[in-house]
């Protein structure tokens, strides 16, 4: 199903940290000083535990590298819970958890465990392909946790922003990662994804990510739409210029074909992550508070309609 509006979205404060300076090629991101806006990615230091902050956790040791999760638990501890993982934008190449921690605690009051995630970015060597593989593991971690952290392991969504879209749709619909045959553990119950890419097989940036580590289409969530689809909401500006409607089309057309739930909401004069800048789609993101309201409750609209919460 499919829905057309002539508004703008996506509050300021939600991705203010996407401030950074990250850009894309002409069909996705230029990073214009890498190092740079590293140094600043790194300088933001998480939100410690606290009463309004996550409990920290590591889900995942590679390379020597621990990769945390940041859960945020609902006040209520009765029947099990919904859980949603929550992956950040950034190009691949940037970004930290806690770009997601304001929704992730919106979610949390709405009664989900809500789990930022922590995953390895395309630098020094490595390519999506490692964040792919980071967000199945993820996927399997809160799983494998499900009584400590009273989940429901049925009901586990998956929530990506742009880059970390095609993240969290690589984990649902491919069939392998690095010759590994994924399983529904790996993979979200459900998909919420803001300005994802999604049709990767010929995006210049993504190939060069990808360089010699695979094939860019064997990452490309459009390559592989089946009924298996898990139910999915898509939010999209129409004038998008890194990532593209039409693309955001094509994936809900080939999934409704194939009898999947995808639901799209197409957000007239507004670009990438929403934005009303439309000259400069890769930053200083310009949206409206009353929009970011509507678009968070057609979130929990589409997750209290499959179930995940009561409220």
């Amino acid at each position: 199903m499919w829905h057309y509006h002539r508004s703008n979205i996506l509050k300021n404060a939600l991705f203010k940290a996407t401030r950074l300076l990250y850009a894309w090629t002409s069909l996705a991101f230029v990073l214009t000083d890498v190092q740079s806006v590293q140094a600043a990615a790194q300088s933001q230091t998480p939100v410690a535990a606290s009463s309004s902050g996550p409990a920290v956790f590591t889900y995942r040791e590679i390379g020597g590298r621990a990769l945390k999760a940041y859960v945020f638990h609902p006040d209520s501890s009765a029947k099990p819970h919904a859980a949603i993982l929550l992956f950040h934008g950034g190009a691949w190449q940037l970004g930290d958890p806690s770009w997601t921690f304001e929704r992730a605690r919106e979610f949390a009051h709405n009664g989900l465990v809500a789990i930022a995630i922590d995953y390895t970015l395309s630098l020094n060597g490595h390519s999506p392909i490692d964040g792919v593989e980071d967000a199945c593991a993820a996927f399997r971690w809160a799983r494998e946790h499900t009584k400590e952290f009273n989940i429901d392991t049925s009901r586990i969504a998956g929530y990506g922003i742009s880059a970390g879209g095609q993240i969290v749709a690589a984990a649902a619909t491919l069939p392998f990662v690095r010759d590994r045959k994924l399983t529904t553990t790996d993979r979200p119950n459900a998909m919420l994804l803001y300005s994802p890419a999604l049709n990767m097989a010929k995006d210049p940036y993504f190939t060069r990510l990808m360089s010699s580590k695979g094939d860019p289409a064997a990452y490309s969530p459009a390559e592989y739409i089946t009924p298996a689809l898990p139910p999915t909401l898509i939010i999209q500006g129409e004038e998008d210029t890194i990532v593209f409607a039409k693309d955001a089309r094509s994936f809900c057309e080939a999934a409704t074909k194939d009898h999947a739930t995808c639901e799209l909401h197409v957000y007239a004069n507004v670009g990438h992550l929403l934005t009303r800048n439309l000259k400069i789609q890769y930053k200083d993101f310009d949206s409206d508070p009353a929009d970011a309201a509507e678009a968070h409750r057609l979130e929990d609209t589409f997750l209290r309609g499959l179930g995940y919460t009561g409220r």
